[in-house]
């Protein structure tokens, strides 16, 4: 049984279809590519919390500030990564002065450096997930270079 051949228009059309296809499939990828997709295409200031405490990363000042929130003998530790230094981390920040208490970390990163951290109970200079108590994690991004 021989083929039959096909028309010649039915070739031009498939092959039309499929370009276009793959035409609006590149373009599509382009946009996307080039979107902004995540927050680090501005300064972003997060907080982490925990039961224990909190830990704050504001943009503009660059400043880590943590504080302990409750009078139940543990501390809290910010435990952290910094995305802008060749070693990432983990870096550990503390606050070991008590209930109502605020200790600062002046971070000096550049433009848009990236910064993962986490508010954890700490107790005799150790951080500890108590019940996994360290909560979600938070991200920033650095505003201006101080």
């Amino acid at each position: 049984m021989r083929r039959r051949r096909q028309p010649a228009m039915s070739i031009v059309k498939r092959t039309t279809t499929w370009l276009a296809v793959m035409v609006a499939a590149a373009a599509t990828a382009t946009v996307v590519a080039t979107s902004p997709s995540f927050a680090a295409t501005v300064p972003t200031s997060a907080t982490a919390t925990s039961s224990y405490g909190w830990v704050h990363f504001d943009a503009d000042t660059q400043i880590l500030s943590i504080h302990d929130s409750h009078a139940d003998g543990y501390g809290i530790a910010a435990l952290n990564w910094r995305y802008d230094l060749a070693n990432t981390g983990p870096y550990i920040g503390w606050n070991r002065e008590g209930n109502g208490t605020t200790t600062y970390y002046y971070l000096h990163m550049p433009y848009l450096g990236e910064i993962k951290f986490y508010a954890c109970p700490e107790q005799d200079g150790v951080y500890i997930d108590v019940n996994h108590s360290c909560g979600e994690a938070a991200f920033g991004f650095a505003g201006g270079e101080i």
